[in-house]
């Protein structure tokens, strides 16, 4: 299975003014993180918790493709399992 398509980039917006421009130091991991549109700061955490919906809806997505993906992939492994099979047969 292919795990690369699974990746998804998630742009956080400023619950603000919904802007996704944001200013910070990179070598603070901590620190502050400003809004560029409205002059907001908060911390990286609190934007994270802020955007929780949009991260949560990402990852219910991504959660349905690789069930998807699984269920497809155990059906063709059986397929291929009880090729030939007369009295197994799938529907």
């Amino acid at each position: 299975m292919d795990e690369s398509k699974y990746d998804r980039q998630v742009t956080l917006l400023c619950p603000a003014c919904g802007s996704d421009q944001f200013s910070f130091d990179d070598e603070e991991e901590d620190g502050p993180v400003k809004c560029v549109n409205c002059g907001r700061e908060t911390t990286r955490d609190e934007l994270i918790a802020e955007n929780g919906e949009t991260i949560e809806a990402h990852v219910a997505e991504v959660g349905e493709e690789v069930t998807a993906d699984i269920a497809k992939e155990l059906n063709k492994s059986l397929r291929d399992a009880f090729k030939g099979n007369k009295h197994i047969r799938f529907k």
